[in-house]
C-alpha cells in the first residue's frame, strides 16, 4: 500500500477516535510531514483525499478541520475484540498483528486478550466485549472436555446482541459458524511425502485431541500413504487423550505413556501434530537413547514455533499466521459491512514446511 494511504487511513483513525473535535483546526501539512516523516506532497495527497470525502474541511486562511457531519456517518462504536490462547505464545501474537495492522487500515481498534485456554475466562472475556459494544469477535474455540455448553452460551450471547464472530485456526463442527485455518491436510500430506521420500515406511502420528485442525492433519497423513501405494495401518495413529489442549500440567504423563507406546511399536519416524506433542515425543526419544535423526527422523506442525524453544533443529509445516489473521479480520468486516452472516464461509491459507535438520533417509 503507498505510503500517503496509510497515512489518510492512520489520520482518518485519529479523527473517529475524536482526536480532533469540532473547531479544533489540525496540524500543518508540514507539521504532518515531520510526525509521519514524510513529505509535504505525500501528506497534501493524504489530506486532499480525505477533504474529497468528507472527512476534513480546508479552510485556505484558517487551516483544515474536521467534518461535523462526517461523524454521524460513522456507525458503531468501531472496535473489534480478539481473544486467542496466549498473547505470549509468538504464533498467537503474530496472528494477532495480522488482525491488527488490517482493522488499522480500516480505522477499527482491536481489544485483545489472552483467555490462557480458560473456559470460564473466555466467557467472561466475551461478556465484557458485548458490554463494550464491540461489533465483531475473533476467537479460537476450545474444544477440550466440557467446552460444548460454554462454547454454545458464547455463540448464543454473540447472535443475541448482534454481534458478528470468525472462529479463527479451527471449524466448529456442526455449525456454519464462519472460519479461517491454515491448509492442514495439504500441509500434512507434504510433510508426510517428504518422509516416504526418504525411505520411511513405519511413521507414527502422535496426537492429543480431536479437534478439526489435528482431524485435517490425520487424513493427510494417511492419504500420503495411500498415493504412495504403502500399506496404512491404524497402528501407526498414538493417540494419548488429554484434560485440554494445552497439556502442561499433564506433560510428565503423557511423556511416560508416549514411552511405554514407543516401547511396543516399530518405527524409523514421528510425525507429532503440534509443537507442545513434538516436546513431549522428543522427551520420550531421549529417554529411550533414541538420537534424532541418527535413530528416528521427526516432523512437527508448528516447527517454527518450536525451533524457538528447543536446541533441535526440527523439520515440519510453518502456519501462516499473520496471514491468518489478516484474512479474519478482512472476513469479520464484511459480515458488518453488509450487516448479514454467509451461509457457510470458510478461508484456507496455504502453509509453508520447513527445512531442518531431523530428517534422515533411510535404505529400503
Amino acid at each position: 500500500m503507498a505510503k500517503y494511504s496509510v497515512i489518510k487511513e492512520h489520520i482518518k483513525q485519529r479523527l473517529i477516535r475524536g482526536e480532533w473535535t469540532e473547531g479544533y483546526r489540525l496540524p500543518s501539512s508540514r507539521e504532518f510531514a515531520q510526525y509521519y516523516e514524510s513529505s509535504v506532497n505525500t501528506i497534501e495527497k493524504a489530506i486532499k483525499e480525505l477533504a474529497e470525502e468528507g472527512w476534513l474541511i480546508r479552510d485556505s486562511r484558517r487551516g483544515t478541520f474536521m467534518n461535523k457531519g462526517k461523524e454521524t456517518l460513522q456507525s458503531g462504536t468501531r472496535l473489534v475484540a480478539a481473544f486467542v490462547f496466549g498473547i505470549d505464545n509468538p504464533i498467537w501474537a503474530t496472528a494477532l498483528r495480522g488482525v491488527e495492522d488490517t482493522l488499522f487500515l480500516r480505522g477499527y481498534q482491536l481489544l485483545s486478550s489472552s483467555d490462557d485456554r480458560n473456559l470460564e475466562k473466555l466467557e467472561s472475556l466475551v461478556r465484557g466485549a458485548v458490554e463494550r459494544k464491540v461489533e465483531g469477535v475473533i476467537l479460537s474455540p476450545f474444544m477440550s472436555e466440557g467446552h460444548e455448553e460454554i462454547n454454545n452460551r458464547i455463540f448464543s450471547l454473540l447472535q443475541d446482541y448482534g454481534i458478528k464472530y470468525i472462529s479463527l485456526d479451527r471449524v466448529v463442527y456442526n455449525t456454519s459458524i464462519p472460519y479461517v485455518t491454515s491448509d492442514n491436510i495439504a500441509g500434512a500430506y507434504n510433510l508426510t511425502k517428504l518422509l516416504i521420500g526418504q525411505g520411511h515406511k513405519r511413521i507414527l502420528f502422535i496426537k492429543n485431541s480431536n479437534i478439526s485442525t489435528i482431524n485435517e492433519r490425520l487424513m493427510g497423513f494417511k492419504q500420503a500413504f495411500i498415493d504412495s501405494e504403502l500399506e496404512y495401518s491404524d497402528e501407526f495413529e498414538v493417540f494419548i487423550s488429554t484434560k485440554y489442549e494445552d497439556f502442561s500440567d499433564e506433560f510428565d504423563d503423557y511423556c511416560e505413556i508416549l514411552e511405554r507406546k514407543m516401547k511396543e511399536m516399530q518405527f524409523t519416524a514421528v510425525f507429532t501434530a503440534n509443537d507442545q506433542i513434538a516436546e513431549a515425543a522428543i522427551r520420550s526419544l531421549e529417554n529411550l537413547n533414541y538420537r534424532i535423526p541418527d535413530d528416528v527422523s521427526l516432523v512437527t506442525y508448528d516447527a517454527e514455533n518450536l525451533n524457538r524453544r528447543i536446541k533441535l533443529n526440527v523439520t515440519g509445516v510453518t502456519q501462516p499466521f499473520y496471514e491468518m489473521g489478516q484474512c479474519a479480520a478482512q472476513l469479520l468486516l464484511k459480515m458488518i459491512d453488509e450487516n448479514e452472516d454467509p451461509l457457510f464461509y470458510g478461508q484456507v491459507c496455504k502453509s509453508n514446511i520447513y527445512i531442518g535438520e531431523s530428517v534422515n533417509s533411510i535404505s529400503e
